[in-house]
């Protein structure tokens, strides 16, 4: 049996939980199956997930924009992706995140009809008007495969039905054998953790308030902190703002590829933002017995059952400070490690990397042999 030629596209490889899964999935994509082409086509900072470079047998190829003029960027990058593609002949071609799912599936030729492959991470109601109006008139040539069940139906909702059958969800997956191995944080300090891109959707600038609001009511004789890491964005500004009112025990650090230090200072994981799909800093934290609280709007899937595996709030200040002294009020008893096993063995048996990848392999054998049927 001939291998199935299939590349993939980014353009660079920032951190986020998009390009970590793409990192995973390259990994451990069976390669005796698939011929693996990995393209950076606008490589222009380090990568921040420097192991893709040691995967074996997959071909690396990395292209650096020449121009610093952002509509100049954009032709090139464009001009590049049509010259790829067209110059190659794959079987599949698969991309994530919006802009390189536009820009992929708008530049390919023609002849790419149907082996297109796009992951997408955002619900509807983060895409515009202009953008829902691209993902209508592309789908007809193309596949999405969402990491939630709620962002696929409410695509289906304004997504003709004839194409439906191109709409999949594949839920994000991990490693489960080794992640859980961290460290029980000391119960003599309750450390709180928030872990994302500093940014209006994360909304950790809410966390910071509500913290603030727990260390004035004096719980525990104040001996809680608060850990934020992840790169800036919108919200930085802001969040340094609050701080700086008060800062007492909130530290903030820079992003790092090993998490497992950040989970082993922390005993509770707050996810505040607005939405998520399938949140990758939820399982993370799961897998490694952490308690988890979590806004209504990121728990999309039902992920969290609230009081038997972590601890669910209305996106409210009120509603995370209920939800905080609910998590802290048990940290040491029964009911913290019934709460974190129930969560770590849910983690275990839906989310575990070999189950991500045996789904994705499944999907592109089954687009790449409905293709070769009906030509």
């Amino acid at each position: 049996m001939n291998k199935i030629k299939i590349a993939f596209f980014v353009s660079n490889l920032g951190q986020g939980g998009a390009e970590r899964q793409l990192v995973e999935l390259i990994k451990s994509i069976d390669k005796n199956v698939f011929d693996v082409h990995f393209y950076l086509y606008a490589y222009q900072k380090e990568t921040f997930y420097k192991e893709i470079f040691e995967i074996k047998n997959i071909l690396i190829i990395k292209n650096k924009l020449k121009y610093e003029n952002y509509l100049l960027k954009i032709i090139e990058a464009l001009w590049y992706l049509k010259l790829a593609t067209k110059r190659n002949d794959y079987d599949l071609i698969f991309t994530t995140l919006f802009m390189n799912n536009l820009f992929l599936r708008i530049s390919s030729p023609n002849r790419y009809r149907n082996k297109v492959i796009a992951n997408s991470r955002n619900s509807i109601k983060l895409y515009s008007k202009i953008h829902l109006f691209t993902e209508k008139i592309l789908i007809k040539n193309s596949n999405l495969v969402f990491n939630s069940k709620d962002a696929l139906e409410d695509f289906k909702t304004v997504i003709n039905k004839k194409f439906h059958n191109k709409l999949h969800v594949i839920y994000n997956g991990f490693h489960i054998e080794n992640s859980f191995r961290v460290g029980i944080k000391s119960k003599d300090l309750v450390t709180i953790g928030g872990l994302g891109r500093l940014c209006m959707q994360k909304n950790f600038s809410q966390l910071v308030r509500v913290f603030q609001l727990l260390n004035n009511e004096g719980i525990l004789n104040n001996k809680i902190d608060l850990i934020l890491q992840g790169n800036n964005g919108d919200e930085s500004k802001k969040i340094n703002n609050l701080i700086n009112e008060n800062a007492t025990g909130i530290s903030l650090k820079k992003s790092n590829p090993n998490i497992n230090n950040f989970f082993n200072d922390i005993n509770i994981m707050v996810l505040p933002s607005h939405f998520e799909g399938c949140p990758n800093v939820l399982f993370e934290a799961m897998i490694r017995k952490r308690i988890c609280v979590i806004s209504n709007g990121a728990n999309s899937d039902d992920f969290v059952i609230d009081g038997q595996s972590g601890f669910i709030y209305d996106g409210s200040d009120e509603g995370l400070l209920k939800s905080l002294k609910s998590a802290i009020s048990i940290i040491g008893t029964k009911k913290e490690k019934e709460i974190i096993n129930n969560a770590f063995n849910y983690a275990s048996k839906n989310f575990g990397m070999e189950v991500m990848v045996n789904k994705y392999e499944e999907l592109f054998k089954n687009i790449y042999e409905k293709n070769k049927s009906s030509n």
